[in-house]
Parts: structure tokens; C-alpha cells; sequence
């Protein structure tokens, strides 16, 4: 039987967006800082373009990703294999088990220890839907923007902070059901609250990889939680101020380290919203795709040719960029009470 205080989110469609932009969208544009930093400059330059099509291109070779499909556990094992080349101990890469009634499913939770026990989750969601039939469970749906793109960042990510020292824990997080309405992400959420989880910040990576919805191809949108519109998952305020200063900081990251511009928008429709309720700090990235002039979105067009693999390859370094920042700098709270 379902806990009680596991919320029930409606199937998340971005296309239905909140209302206006937040407050802090009317901040001056961020410019290049007079000084780069040395270590995070060398770290991106690592960053490759070649694993991230590698791993786009496994994970839309299999059939569909649906939750309910025959082929959802086949992904989850292949995610868990995919960490452990990369250099992750088994012990480090486990799987999350939630059950949904009918069906039992898995998050993948890979484990990157720090110096301290405080933590920055980096998350993405590995399952599709077709929307013209969101119980279809035999059909092709490659799913390559949504949400290959934030899996395939993610694993770049976990492959090159594998052996670096960090002051903070970070984990790595796969979801399954999100597209059933955020249901991993509840599920782990309510997980980490229940353990007292020392959670710092949530960077969730869903649909990256195809630009040109925003007002230029080189414009990524950094979700902030400071929005009330209709569809926003906007529920605590406390932590809004937080968000806002993560988000500038990965502004400045992809000013700093990439030949991109970030836009602030809302966080919405993706598996942040069940850690925002829950008072935790959230911020995202987003391509801006989810149109409806766009025919990719939850389609079987949604396939690897479609991407744009240098926007993408750049959207993955602003975020280990800001990943880098934040885990050697000194505690959020610290910075505040100065």
C-alpha cells in the first residue's frame, strides 16, 4: 500500500509552462570573470563529446525505455555497468527499489564520497512515453533528448569526477517513472528526508542536448525556483533565495567556461519538484524543446540525429563546471551569515 505523504504529480508535460518569468531573470547578464580557475578550466577540457554520442546511441538503441516495458530493467543494469567502467566500485553503484503496486522499479544511485557527509545530487531521469499513447509499452520510443541527453551528461560528469577529491559527497542519480508522474523522484526524495540526508543542492538535467527554442542556439535555460506560476513547482519559499544564488553561479559557469549564454526559467515538470517540496535547494538545465511546434517531443522522432552535440557537449561542462565550484567552496549558510 502507498504511504501517505508520497505525493501523487500529474504526468509531466512541459509544454504546459508557468506563467511570467522569475524575479531574478531581470538581473544584469552575466560576463566572463576577470579570473578562471585553473582546476575547473582543465577538468572541462575534459570533457568528451565522443562518450556522450556513445552513450546516447546505447541508450536509444534499446527498443523503448518505458517503465512498464520489458527493456526498463535491461537499462537500469546497463547504467549500473556503465558506472562501474568508469571506475565506480559495486559498492558504490546500487539500485533503488521502489514499488508502484503493480510494478517494482529502479533507481540507479551511484556514490561519489567527499570530506564531509554534505551532498550535491545530480539527477536525470533514464525512462520515455509516446504522447499520443502513455501506456504504449511495445512501441520504438528512443527517447534521445528526453531523456538520453541528461543521462548521457551525467555519466561524463560521474566519469571524470571518479577519482578527484572533493570537499562534498556527491551522488549520481538515474530515475525510472518519471514519466508516470515524477515517481522515482518521490520515492528517493521522501528516502533522503527520512534519513536526514545533508542535502546541499539538486541539479536535475532533463532534455539538453536540442537548442533553438530559446532566443539563440547557443541559450540554455538554468531553472530556478522562484516562480509562482500556475504550473510551477514552486511550494516552499525558504528555499527560494538558495536556488537563486546556485543559479547565478551556473550562469556565471557557463559564461566562464562555454560558448553558451544561461536564461533563467522556472523549475517545473521534471524530478526536482518532489526535493523542492520537501524544502531541499533545487536547480535544473533545459534545452527549452518542449513545444509544441517541436514534433520530437515524446514522439519516436525523438532520435539521435536530431541532437545538436556540441550544444549539448557544453551544456555538460557548465554543469561539471558548477559541480566543481560548489563542492570546494565553503557552506551556503557560511556565505549568508557574512
Amino acid at each position: 500500500m502507498e504511504r501517505p505523504f508520497l505525493k501523487y504529480y500529474p504526468r509531466p508535460d512541459k509544454r504546459n509552462k508557468p506563467i511570467g518569468l522569475p524575479e531574478s531573470e531581470k538581473m544584469s547578464i552575466k560576463s566572463k570573470s576577470l579570473v578562471i580557475d585553473k582546476f575547473i578550466d582543465s577538468q572541462i577540457s575534459l570533457v568528451s563529446r565522443s562518450n556522450i554520442e556513445r552513450w546516447i546511441n546505447s541508450l536509444t538503441s534499446f527498443h523503448n525505455r518505458h517503465s512498464k516495458s520489458i527493456f526498463i530493467d535491461q537499462v537500469a543494469n546497463w547504467l549500473k555497468k556503465e558506472l562501474e567502467i568508469s571506475g565506480y566500485d559495486k559498492k558504490n553503484v546500487k539500485y533503488y527499489k521502489f514499488d508502484e503496486g503493480f510494478f517494482e522499479l529502479k533507481n540507479v544511485i551511484c556514490n561519489r564520497q567527499g570530506e564531509t557527509n554534505r551532498l550535491i545530487l545530480v539527477c536525470a531521469h533514464y525512462d520515455t512515453i509516446l504522447g499520443e499513447n502513455v501506456e504504449d509499452i511495445v512501441s520504438r520510443a528512443p527517447g534521445a533528448n528526453d531523456n538520453a541527453s541528461g543521462v548521457a551528461a551525467i555519466l561524463e560528469i560521474a566519469r571524470i569526477l571518479c577519482k578527484i577529491d572533493l570537499k562534498y559527497d556527491i551522488q549520481f542519480v538515474f530515475f525510472s517513472a518519471e514519466e508516470q508522474g515524477l515517481r522515482g523522484s518521490e520515492h528517493y526524495a521522501q528516502y533522503l528526508k527520512d534519513n536526514q540526508a545533508a542535502l546541499e543542492l539538486v541539479i536535475n538535467l532533463d532534455m539538453i542536448g536540442e537548442p533553438g527554442f530559446l532566443p539563440t542556439k547557443k541559450t540554455v535555460q538554468v531553472d530556478v525556483d522562484n516562480d509562482n506560476g500556475e504550473f510551477s513547482c514552486n511550494e516552499v519559499k525558504e528555499n527560494d533565495k538558495a536556488s537563486e544564488i546556485f543559479a547565478e553561479h551556473m550562469k556565471q559557469m557557463a559564461s566562464d567556461y562555454t560558448d553558451l549564454e544561461g536564461k533563467l526559467g522556472p523549475v517545473y515538470a521534471s524530478d526536482y519538484c518532489p526535493f523542492e517540496s520537501r524544502g531541499y535547494v533545487v536547480i535544473g538545465a533545459y534545452d527549452g524543446s518542449a513545444e509544441h511546434n517541436n514534433p520530437h517531443y515524446h514522439s519516436s522522432a525523438d532520435v539521435p540525429s536530431n541532437l545538436d552535440l556540441e550544444f549539448l557537449t557544453s551544456v555538460t561542462k557548465m554543469v561539471l563546471a558548477t559541480i566543481l565550484y560548489e563542492a570546494k567552496r565553503v557552506p551556503l549558510e557560511q556565505v549568508s551569515n557574512k
